[in-house]
């Protein structure tokens, strides 16, 4: 169908990624009404809803969806032709969009990235931290080419390139009777002041589920989206958080805190992701770079 031209489709993706017309028409810098009157003429010639409308937004209907997975792949062979022809941008070079945890920052920058631009200067990248959640999606919605995420939900329009088991560990104050322990029980550790991730990122569910099997009760603290502020709660000696092993290595290195395995198998059992959004013909830079990273980065190597 002529309509369903590449600026409709780039327009209708932009909505669907929004949640709403008027987020997409600010972004896309065109007026919300001409959006709105495209995908209802489109609607029209149809003979199905593509949007359900509400005062909060629009959700996509079973055709909505199917019309999205259209557009993202139209965007991505598009996508995968410039790669090939080296035509990214003007002169800028091939960029990659990565959407990563916090915790993983320091690993991808140390042992990935900088190896990696020192070895393809042409590449350029965009990076961007998100939550377990927000990161996945993301990657579906075809706004970021990799995703690396601690024990994200399994999920059919997202594949996994690499995995590397990443046990919780508790991250302790080296002043702290528990620095010199070769492991410690939850329940030891839930008698010191904690501080948690929020309910926003997968390592709160993985501890709050680990307790609750055992009865016991958390009471953080502190609670924060920042890992960076658990570290230094720590390091300030003020109580015990939980993070894989990876995500405070640099600072146990310095001895600033120490590393603690905990004696819970449902804490052992979690890894780390590097992801693609699945049924994906892969550019070259993005094929490049997922298995640089998977190769270089501490995260994937159990």
């Amino acid at each position: 169908m002529d309509a369903l031209d590449p600026r409709f489709l780039r327009e209708f993706l932009c909505v669907a990624q929004e949640g709403s017309i008027r987020r997409a028409s600010a972004r896309l810098n065109v007026a919300p009404s001409a959006i709105s009157r495209k995908i209802t003429d489109i609607e029209a010639r149809l003979a199905v809803p593509l949007l359900e409308r509400s005062a909060q937004g629009v959700h996509l209907t079973d055709a909505g969806r199917l019309l999205r997975e259209h557009a993202l792949h139209q965007q991505d062979e598009q996508a995968f032709l410039l790669d090939q022809l080296g035509r990214f941008g003007k002169g800028e070079g091939q960029k990659v969009r990565i959407a990563v945890g916090e915790g993983f920052t320091a690993d991808l920058m140390q042992n990935g990235l900088s190896a990696l631009a020192a070895t393809h200067p042409d590449l350029r990248f965009r990076i961007d931290q998100a939550g377990t959640d927000a990161l996945q999606d993301r990657v579906a919605l075809g706004e970021a080419d990799i995703g690396i995420a601690y024990n994200p939900a399994l999920s059919e329009a997202i594949r996994s390139l690499a995995v590397g088991r990443q046990p919780l560990c508790a991250i302790v104050p080296t002043g702290s009777a528990l620095a010199g322990r070769a492991s410690v029980r939850l329940a030891e550790l839930l008698q010191h002041p904690i501080g948690l991730l929020d309910r926003r990122h997968a390592i709160r569910a993985l501890v709050g589920r680990a307790a609750g099997d055992q009865g016991l009760a958390l009471h953080p603290q502190i609670e924060t989206s920042s890992i960076t502020l658990l570290i230094r709660y720590v390091c300030a000696g003020m109580g015990v958080t939980f993070l894989p092993r990876f995500s405070a290595s640099i600072q146990a290195d310095r001895g600033e805190l120490a590393i603690v395995p905990v004696e819970e198998a449902s804490l052992q059992q979690v890894s780390a992701h590097l992801m693609v959004r699945a049924r994906r013909r892969l550019p070259k830079s993005v094929e490049l770079a997922a298995e640089f990273l998977a190769d270089r980065m501490v995260a994937f190597h159990d």
